[in-house]
């Protein structure tokens, strides 16, 4: 459901399918859950010109990667993530930071399952007049550059601040309507942003590393993408990548919760997904999919793809197009 006022919209949707997310969110973004179970998220918005809040819960732990709103720096917050971090750019990111402010850096995010984050999309340009105004030019490409801020001081009164705007979201206020109850946000937020981002000078260095191994999972991830169609074993992609098992499946699970081969069955059952909603009965069966896909057992096919997707894959192809 949307609602439209003069200078912003108020967003309200429940989403079952992760396309149909990823097609909403402002970012380029592409998604892909880590769990086997049916999708779900629900998301409210409160997207003004200058500045957009996006508050997403999901159920499950998903993977997001891409571009980021253009024109925009993108500010996160992990909400409520159950005791478990976000793993952003291969580091652990909790409740007492800020991230994903670079716009040169491609997003790379895996969040918790039954967790809730907020994306705060400020135009840059806007950003720059306010740090300007309060004498912050610390905060210049110098400061945006790693893409994380840890504060364990100030991310609390940050958090409290947008729990208070997501209330009013929960509770449909007719204030998120009024244009100038929209720009008392914008004026409000920034510069408490802005005051609790830390001094360059006087940064911390952040209590976590980059997990070890970062740079081996994602080299098997985009492995795994590009060869997911063909038969595959633990075997040949360790030998593929030259590492042990061991290693691969300690560093999936460090990053994405999940082995290297339930991996590769959730990328293979979305790509089957993805095929059958597009195709139409008539030209194509659930058989030929399954296969094209890498699934050569189709009763262990159709066992999986319901307990991910919540239906047969049979059901998705009769489905109205």
């Amino acid at each position: 459901m949307l609602k439209n006022s003069s200078s912003g919209i108020v967003a309200y949707r429940r989403f079952v399918d992760i396309d149909e997310l990823a097609a909403f969110l402002p970012e380029a973004i592409t998604l892909t859950q880590l769990e086997h179970q049916p999708f779900s998220c629900g998301s409210m918005a409160l997207l003004c010109e200058t500045i957009q809040f996006n508050f997403n819960h999901v159920n499950c732990r998903l993977h997001a990667k891409g571009d980021k709103h253009s024109g925009f720096l993108t500010f996160t917050f992990l909400m409520h993530g159950q005791g478990q971090p976000v793993i952003s750019c291969n580091l652990p990111i909790t409740e007492d930071y800020v991230w994903g402010f670079d716009p040169d850096r491609e997003a790379d995010m895996v969040f918790p399952g039954n967790s809730t984050h907020c994306a705060v999309h400020i135009r840059q340009e806007v950003f720059e007049a306010c740090t300007q105004v309060m004498d912050r030019l610390d905060l210049n490409q110098k400061f945006l550059e790693p893409n994380f801020a840890y504060l364990p001081e100030t991310a609390p009164y940050l958090r409290d601040y947008l729990n208070q705007l997501h209330q009013l979201l929960q509770q449909r206020s007719p204030l998120l309507q009024k244009p100038t109850f929209q720009q008392l946000i914008l004026q409000d937020f920034l510069p408490l942003l802005i005051t609790a981002l830390p001094i360059q000078a006087e940064r911390v260095k952040p209590p976590t590393r980059a997990l070890r191994r970062s740079r081996l999972v994602k080299q098997a991830a985009d492995y795994l993408q590009s060869q997911m169609h063909q038969a595959l074993t633990l075997t040949d992609l360790c030998e593929a990548l030259g590492s042990s098992s061991r290693a691969l499946c300690y560093g999936f699970h460090e990053v994405f919760g999940t082995s290297p081969m339930a991996y590769l069955k959730i990328l293979r059952l979305q790509s089957a997904y993805r095929a059958l909603k597009m195709a139409e009965p008539g030209d194509t069966t659930v058989t030929e999919v399954a296969a094209q896909c890498g699934f050569y057992h189709f009763g262990y096919f159709a066992r999986d793809y319901k307990q991910v997707f919540g239906e047969l894959p049979s059901e998705t192809l009769k489905r109205i197009k």
